[in-house]
């Protein structure tokens, strides 16, 4: 099933690993291994893909169009598959950053989560 079927409709939320690939290729095109690790980074250990987990992922967001396959880097490991964010990617991205700051929001005035300082 394709998430992302028009940029101009609500799309339905990325899976937690979905958003943290995307959020990973934020700053650049990236490894899988890199990606990986930045994932169990961001997640504070939360989120440990293993090789086949991690791969799935970034096989459907390419098909989403949300990530691409790029050429590695002169002098790099021509074994290690580079991927970078796309712009629909971005825009992926950007609504579901909205959509859990509005969730955050809507915590927040229920005073599940306590308010900023």
């Amino acid at each position: 099933m394709n998430r992302v079927t028009d940029d101009r409709n609500l799309r339905p939320a990325l899976t937690d690993l979905a958003f943290h690939i995307v959020i990973a290729l934020g700053n650049g095109p990236a490894h899988g291994y890199a990606i990986g690790k930045d994932v169990e980074e961001q997640s504070r250990g939360r989120l440990d893909p293993s090789t086949g987990t991690l791969y799935q992922a970034l096989h459907r967001l390419k098909e989403e169009g949300l990530i691409a396959s790029v050429e590695p880097p002169e002098r790099s490991d021509e074994r290690r598959k580079y991927f970078e964010l796309t712009e629909r990617g971005r825009r992926a991205a950007e609504a579901e950053a909205h959509r859990l700051h509005t969730l955050v929001r809507t915590a927040r005035k229920r005073k599940l989560y306590p308010q900023q300082a």
